[in-house]
């Protein structure tokens, strides 16, 4: 029984070797080119005819609109009635009819239908889509000739004018009906000719090919045959041996190449696995390797972030028992892979939090997809980038520290000023022993309203100075975002007013989910940053804009724009980029952008910028909306 199965087998084999399988393919395509060839041709001829049958009916008809007209109005019926009757010599016209303006039969190819209403003589023109066609034919006074439905007649309908006498209706019909059967046929039977040499051409082509594959191809296929069996068992050291400049030989000696590539390449593989181990070894970072939320492997650098002594100690555990409460399914949830580095807090096995930056990715490992998270501690980095973004915070107070003496100095000169005023006026009426007047009253209550008008303005600043180099927590909440831009548009009004007009442009909007603090900051710098960018000297002729609205209904915009000198656009690609700066030396330290940027995204938000040399340059602050909060008033349009 096996012995049968194993010679039916082999049949199939032969029958779908390629010294059978090609000469049967070529047949086949003989076959379907034949096929399809004889419906192209029959198609293409078929067209043909029915064009040159329509553009040869066209010219007669239009010859004969003429001749009859010219009969007609020349009372040569008779004559007419010939030209009509000629074209019965034509054995592909079926019928032709002249008709008059009532439609009766004048002239016909058929002289027992001379005389005959239309419907009589010939029936077919009662259909209302000929109706339909005489009708307007007589109303354009213009003839048309087109294929039946099914392409075996071909009609015209041309308008004749009867004759020259006042009548209401001189116009008549000319009809002519020919049968494209007999041309349809003969180029078919043209067409299965050509398709008949055709097939029969490529039929003889398969056959020798046939031969050519089963006689002289057939030894050096099976050889090859043989080598690909032996290679794909793993015997690299095998070769083909086909040789020859036909292309088969080239094709055994591409095959010999490829073994020998794939025993370097074996090799290389080996090697470039033990590279890899060694790799993932000594790497700095820390790697995970986890599937279904079990760590399947860890190397010592993972170990040494957690604490633990060897890697059998992280090996079977739950990926989320690495990580604190509030980071679970950070790794393993939908999530985890979303392209981007990610912060995420690891558990130490003192218990204490150890801050990762981690980029988790999908790899087949041991033949089945395996996540694989990649981490490095951040917690030195995040320690540095806090006191640079201090330090910025301090510098942008150090660049108004004058500014901001020379607002607290005004109302204190004033405030004092009034207050001695008051004093002086006071000890002169007490000295004197008489009251004071009423309008020494009113003089000395003015001067003290001005005094605590000054007072009021001098806390102000106060508070916002507090406000904006106080350190906070990183907590984030809603916030009023115009009470922070008021605030930092105080702060920086001594390094605006001097060089531009401060134009704010509130909309009506919800608080903002952020952090007020490092708001403030943000804002600040771009302020000052936007009043260093115009040049002293026409504060009335620039302005910086200060606007807000909405984008969507899911984000806050607050534009920040000047009409300084503008941004060069290779200068505009590496402003966020930190230590760049375009200030003279000793002016700016080219952190304050990279800062801005950093906070922003921090915040979920994001920084965009648009600038044009010598007309300005525009930031935009784009910060989710806080899901509760109350909606602050908006502000009119107002310049300071």
């Amino acid at each position: 029984m096996k012995a049968k199965q194993e010679v039916r087998r082999a049949g199939w084999h032969r029958l779908l070797s390629l010294r059978v399988l090609v000469p049967l393919l070529l047949l086949a395509y003989a076959c379907f080119f034949g096929l399809y060839t004889l419906h192209r041709d029959v198609t293409l001829r078929e067209q043909q005819v029915e064009e040159h049958a329509r553009e040869d009916i066209h010219l007669r008809m239009t010859y004969l609109q003429g001749t009859l007209e010219y009969l007609l109005r020349t009372h040569q019926l008779e004559a007419a009635r010939e030209q009509i009757s000629d074209l019965g010599t034509n054995p592909e016209l079926r019928v032709g009819l002249l008709l008059d303006d009532e439609r009766r039969v004048l002239a016909a190819t058929r002289y027992e239908l001379i005389g005959q209403p239309m419907e009589q003589a010939w029936p077919a023109l009662t259909h209302p889509e000929a109706l339909a066609n005489l009708n307007a034919a007589r109303k354009r006074l213009h003839g048309y000739v087109r294929v039946s439905e099914d392409g075996m007649t071909v009609e015209g309908i041309f308008p004749i004018a009867l004759g020259a006498e006042a009548r209401k209706h001189w116009v008549g019909y000319l009809y002519l009906q020919h049968d494209l059967s007999q041309l349809k046929a003969a180029q078919l039977a043209r067409a299965e000719r050509s398709a008949l040499d055709a097939g029969l051409l490529l039929g003889l082509m398969a056959g020798v090919m046939g031969l050519v594959f089963h006689f002289v191809l057939g030894q050096r296929v099976q050889r090859l045959e043989s080598a690909a069996r032996r290679i794909a068992r793993g015997e690299l050291h095998v070769r083909a041996g086909v040789r020859g400049v036909d292309e088969l030989g080239t094709l055994g000696r591409a095959f010999d190449k490829m073994a020998e590539r794939l025993g370097r390449e074996q090799e290389a593989l080996r090697r470039s696995e033990a590279s890899s181990r060694t790799l993932i070894e000594r790497s700095p970072d820390a790697i995970f390797v986890h599937r279904d939320g079990t760590v399947l492997f860890t190397n010592p650098a993972a170990i040494a972030l957690l604490g633990h002594e060897c890697q059998e100690h992280l090996r079977g555990q739950k990926v989320d028992d690495l990580l604190m409460p509030e980071e679970q399914g950070a790794l393993t949830g939908d999530t985890a892979e979303g392209g981007a580095a990610r912060e995420v807090h690891f558990r130490h096995r003192g218990g204490q939090p150890v801050l990762g930056e981690v980029v988790t990715f999908s790899i087949p490992f041991d033949g089945l997809q395996t996540r694989v998270s990649i981490a490095r501690d951040i917690t030195e980095r995040k320690q540095v980038q806090e006191k640079l973004r201090s330090t910025d915070r301090m510098v942008s107070l150090g660049t108004l520290a004058a500014g901001v003496a020379h607002e607290l100095n005004n109302p204190i000169s004033y405030v004092l000023s009034n207050l001695r005023f008051a004093v002086d006026e006071l000890a002169e009426q007490v000295q004197a022993g008489k009251p004071l007047t009423d309008e020494q009253a009113r003089e000395v209550h003015q001067a003290l309203e001005e005094a605590l008008e000054g007072g009021e303005r001098m806390r102000n600043i106060v508070r916002d100075l507090r406000s904006f180099s106080r350190r906070e927590d990183e907590r984030f909440g809603p916030v009023d975002i115009h009470a922070v831009l008021d605030s930092c548009a105080s702060l920086a009004r001594s390094e605006i007013r001097h060089r531009a007009q401060l134009v704010k442009e509130y909309a009506e909007l919800p608080p903002v989910l952020g952090n007020e603090s490092r708001l403030g900051q943000l804002f600040l710098n771009l302020l000052v940053n936007a009043a260093q960018a115009i040049p002293e000297g026409d504060a009335k002729g620039n302005r910086v804009r200060l606007a807000t609205g909405l984008s969507d209904k899911d984000w806050v915009v607050v534009t920040v724009e000047d009409s300084g000198t503008g941004i060069s656009p290779e200068n505009l690609q590496r402003l966020f980029k930190p230590f760049f700066t375009t200030k003279p030396v000793g002016v700016g330290t080219g952190l304050g952008l990279s800062i801005c940027h950093g906070i922003v995204t921090a915040m979920g938000g994001r920084i965009e910028v648009s600038s044009e040399l010598g007309k300005g340059t525009a930031f935009r602050v784009y910060m989710p909306v806080a899901e509760q909060g109350v909606r602050p008033a908006a502000v009119e349009s107002k310049s300071a």
